[in-house]
C-alpha cells in the first residue's frame, strides 16, 4: 500500500501554488528591480501587493477549507484500505508511516532494492540480454512533473487572459508608474523662483540645463545663444529687465514668458519645464553669459536689443 502525502505538506504546498498563481496575475503596482539581485525584493513587494486584495484572503481561506476536508476524506479512506491489509503488511505500512515522509521520500532516492525486489518487478520481455523492471517513478519526480504542469497551465492561461509575460503591457505599466513616481516627486520637490539657486558652476546642472537648451531654446536663440528669432544671450543688453538679479531675471523670464513677446512662452506655468528644470536651465544661461565670450555678429550673433545693465555686466 501506497503512502499518501500527509496533510501537514500537502496544504502548504498547494496554497503556496494557489498564492503562485496570484502573484503571475495581479499586475505589480511597483517598479521592479531586474536581474537575480531583484528576485527577492520583487517577491517581497508583489506578496505586499497581492495580500492587498480581499479576494485574496478570500480564495485562500475558502482553499484551506476544502483542503482540510479533502485531508479528512484522505484519512478516512487510508483507515479503511489498512483494515483490509494483513496483520504483517499493516505492521510493515504502519512503521514506514512513523519514520516520516519527507525521510522516507530521500530514502527512496538513494537505496537500492534487493534482488528478491527486483525480480518481483521483472518483466517478462527484454532485448539483447537487457531486461525490464516495471519500478514505480519516485516521489519527486513525480510532485516535479505535477507542479511543472500545473505551472505551465496557469501560465498559459494567464499569458492569454492577462497581461502577464508580455513585454508590451509590462513596458508601459512599468512606464506609466515611473511616470506617477515622477510627478508626485517634482510635486513634492519642485521650486519656485524665491527658492530657485544659480549652478553656473555644477557640472551636472550645466549639463541638463545644456541639453533642456539646445532641445528647448536653441530654435529661437541658437545652440551657441547668439540668436536667431530671439534675441543674443551673450551680451549686456536685456530686452526684460524685471528682476534685481540677473539669474532669477533668466528664471522668471523662462517661467513666465515674456510680456513683449507672445512667442517666448512661460515653460514653467504651462507645466512643459519644471521649476527644478527653468533652474537648470537658467543656469546654463547665465554661464553663457557670464563665463563664455559674447557671439558677436561677425560670428553670427544677433546685434544688440533692449537695454544695457551695467550691473549685469560679466565681471
Amino acid at each position: 500500500m501506497k503512502h499518501r502525502i500527509p496533510g501537514h505538506i500537502f496544504i502548504p504546498i498547494t496554497l503556496l501554488v494557489i498564492l503562485a498563481a496570484f502573484m503571475m496575475v495581479i499586475p505589480m503596482d511597483f517598479l521592479p528591480q531586474h536581474g537575480l539581485a531583484g528576485v527577492a525584493h520583487n517577491a517581497f513587494y508583489q506578496l505586499k501587493n497581492v495580500f492587498s486584495y480581499w479576494i485574496v484572503w478570500i480564495v485562500l481561506l475558502l482553499s484551506f477549507l476544502m483542503l482540510l476536508i479533502i485531508e479528512n476524506l484522505n484519512k478516512v479512506i487510508e483507515r479503511k484500505k489498512i483494515a483490509q491489509l494483513t496483520p504483517q503488511e499493516r505492521a510493515i505500512f504502519l512503521a514506514e508511516k512513523k519514520e516520516g515522509y519527507l525521510k522516507r521520500l530521500f530514502k527512496s532516492g538513494r537505496e537500492r532494492q534487493s534482488e528478491e525486489e527486483e525480480k518481483a518487478l521483472l518483466l517478462d520481455h527484454g532485448f539483447d540480454g537487457i531486461q525490464e523492471l516495471d519500478n514505480s517513478l519516485p516521489q519527486w519526480w513525480l510532485s516535479m512533473f505535477y507542479m511543472g504542469t500545473a505551472y505551465m497551465i496557469i501560465y498559459v492561461i494567464a499569458y492569454f487572459t492577462t497581461d502577464f509575460a508580455h513585454p508590451v503591457e509590462e513596458y508601459e505599466i512599468e512606464t506609466a508608474l515611473m511616470d506617477e513616481r515622477a510627478q508626485e516627486w517634482i510635486k513634492k520637490n519642485d521650486i519656485k523662483i524665491d527658492q530657485a539657486q544659480n549652478f553656473y558652476q555644477d557640472e551636472g546642472a550645466l549639463q541638463r540645463g545644456e541639453e533642456i537648451f539646445k532641445n528647448v531654446c536653441a530654435t529661437c536663440h541658437m545652440p551657441n545663444g547668439g540668436g536667431a528669432a530671439g534675441p543674443n544671450l551673450t551680451d549686456d543688453y536685456w530686452i526684460n529687465h524685471r528682476e534685481g538679479d540677473l539669474f532669477k531675471n533668466i528664471y522668471s523670464m523662462i517661467y513666465d514668458g515674456s510680456p513683449n513677446n507672445p512667442a517666448m512662452q512661460a515653460f514653467g506655468q504651462t507645466n512643459q519645464l519644471t521649476g527644478l528644470d527653468v533652474q537648470d536651465v537658467a543656469s546654463y544661461v547665465y554661464h553663457l553669459n557670464q563665463e563664455l565670450p559674447p557671439v558677436t555678429e561677425a560670428e553670427g550673433g544677433l546685434a544688440p536689443q533692449g537695454d544695457e545693465m551695467p550691473q549685469w555686466k560679466r565681471k
